[in-house]
């Protein structure tokens, strides 16, 4: 009966395409990937309007529905469990294992370092011009936060959100610090700066509307503003801190969901639970407890390039439910922890009779309020989640959890420290206080990811050999002198073509003269070892001999 089980269930895998028998490319010498060109000239879609509503209901119910009644889904996560079949990968990765730049992602400060300036600087800094008046354009009451649409003196137009009372500095900071961690990371994001401004540069335009309580609007009065004024804390020098974020150039189009396509894009050819920037945005998520990620903060452009080419550019918004801000108001202890709605724990909670206690459920005190409620007692990197479920986040695998945390250990605790600072916390301690939890969270992120995948990357050859960088010692958090690689040569069909060899891991070289010969592809096997611990799963590094000691290297596979 088992056999027949295993049977029926391998060939309902491959019924459902499901299995992991579709043969490897083979190997090549071509100019690798670097560049998705998404960028091709399409017709202005249709605006994808909001509903934040329904994107709650569809993600927490819907889809998870749909997920479990789709045969091909339902038949690769059984696999996935029972050891018989691999976890899809994302699409968009190359050779390298790497996501190339496109109108989703740019790859910036992993494998570009950016300097204390270029992290300050982030997309650039909004700051609307003060020789005038600011024009109230219109009201922006949707969302968490209350704000204006401005125009300034030079007619640029600029958004600005502002602190709930009780909660100076919450959000602003928070949204300000999340813009330039994820701009830094490679993602598109706006223009946000903190900007301190007397309110009496503030006049209604004749184009501001509010809610007229029926579902209309009507014009903006005096009596609107001073309402909105009230609820904002008044600095010690009578001016008002707020976030300004400049309007994205181009036409608003809506927003993008995280599974599925958009119809109307040509360019739109990768399902977006399949991005691994989407997937992996999880561990980055995870570390600055990036909880409202979901659609409704997503906004896409149909923009016009230096070349001429319009097209459709991928943004995230509204990064003020960061860290410990919710926006006005604190993070519950909840968030990050669990999903608003999650069955699991609720069936946990109901058969347990009460017995079952909940990590978060006897929150810590809140050491500043400017901060909300942040604290690492209760993170666990692989069990973060957002506060609804995320369809890409649910899609990230070892491999995709890994290039997200290689992401986040490549800020030092002095890149750390300068984000930070862009939040312009009035209280010196708070932002010490964010950094040390930032930098505590960081480590355990890569702690657990690195622990997943063999954490070899930024490999290099030259006539000496195989060079690559260990980043669990690079980031402190493995020691070099308790670490040894052991290495195997390989043939372009697998086959080992010696013993393994140990090398030290204060002395990261491969030697790859022996046993080569010119205008042939080899694979060198890495594992890693820490002190009595096991081996690591293997990375393969894959390249091909141009001549006695020139080498290129090909292809990048890491088990996960």
């Amino acid at each position: 009966m088992a056999r027949f089980i295993r049977y029926s269930f391998g060939f309902l895998l491959v019924l459902c395409g499901c299995g992991s028998m579709v043969p490897q490319s083979g190997l090549t010498t071509k100019p690798i990937k670097w560049v998705d060109f998404d960028y091709h000239s399409v017709p202005e879609p249709e605006e994808i309007k909001e509903n934040q509503i329904w994107d709650i209901v569809d993600h927490t119910f819907f889809y998870q529905v749909s997920k479990v009644l789709d045969l091909g889904w339902s038949a690769r996560r059984l696999g996935n469990l029972v050891g018989m079949v691999d976890e899809r990968q994302a699409d968009n990765v190359n050779v390298l294992d790497e996501v190339p730049q496109s109108s989703w992602y740019t790859n910036r400060h992993f494998l570009n370092r950016f300097t204390a300036q270029e992290l300050l600087m982030g997309p650039g800094i909004a700051l609307p011009d003060t020789t005038g008046v600011w024009e109230i354009y219109a009201g922006k009451f949707e969302g968490g936060t209350a704000g204006f649409t401005i125009k300034d003196a030079k007619g640029e137009l600029y958004l600005l959100k502002f602190d709930s009372r009780g909660n100076n500095e919450m959000g602003s900071a928070a949204e300000v610090i999340a813009t330039k961690i994820l701009y830094a990371a490679g993602y598109h994001v706006p223009q946000n700066s903190i900007v301190y401004f007397d309110p009496k540069i503030l006049v209604i335009g004749e184009r501001a509307r509010v809610p007229d309580g029926a579902g209309g609007k009507r014009p903006m009065k005096e009596d609107d503003l001073r309402a909105i004024l009230q609820g904002i804390t008044v600095q010690p020098n009578g001016l008002l801190r707020c976030v300004v974020s400049k309007f994205l150039t181009g036409v608003p189009v809506g927003i993008f969901n995280y599974h599925g396509v958009r119809d109307d894009d040509p360019n739109d050819r990768v399902r977006h639970q399949h991005r691994r920037e989407l997937r992996a945005l999880r561990v980055i998520g995870s570390w600055m407890n990036d909880a409202d990620r979901r659609a409704a903060n997503t906004l896409d452009m149909y923009v016009t390039d230096e070349y001429g080419r319009k097209y459709v550019k991928h943004y995230l918004i509204d990064m003020g439910s960061t860290f410990g801000s919710n926006n006005l108001m604190p993070h519950l202890p909840k968030y990050g922890n669990e999903y608003v709605w999650d069955p699991g724990n609720v069936a946990k909670s109901i058969l347990a009779g009460g017995f079952f206690k909940k990590p978060w459920e006897n929150p810590l005190p809140m050491a500043y309020a400017e901060l909300g409620y942040f604290e690492n007692e209760t993170f666990r990197a692989h069990k973060w989640v957002p506060t609804y479920p995320n369809p890409a986040f649910e899609r990230c695998t070892g491999r995709d959890g890994y290039w997200g945390a290689k992401i986040v250990m490549s800020f030092t605790d002095e890149d750390i420290a300068t984000c930070v600072s862009a939040g312009q916390y009035s209280n010196p301690d708070a932002a010490k206080e964010l950094t040390r939890l930032l930098i505590e969270r960081r480590d355990m992120i890569g702690k657990y990811w690195f622990g997943r995948v063999n954490p070899l990357d930024r490999f290099w050859v030259d006539r000496e050999g195989l060079h690559f960088e260990d980043l669990a010692i690079s980031g402190n958090l493995e020691r070099a002198s308790e670490t040894v690689y052991e290495s195997i040569l390989m043939d372009a069909k697998g086959n080992g073509l010696h013993k393994p060899k140990m090398t030290s891991g204060e002395n990261p070289q491969i030697h790859l003269s022996d046993f080569t010969q010119v205008k042939q592809y080899y694979g060198v096997r890495l594992r890693t070892k820490r002190g009595s611990g096991a081996w690591s799963l293997p990375t393969i590094v894959y390249f091909y001999v141009w001549a006695p000691g020139q080498y290129q290297i090909v292809r990048i596979e890491r088990a996960d």
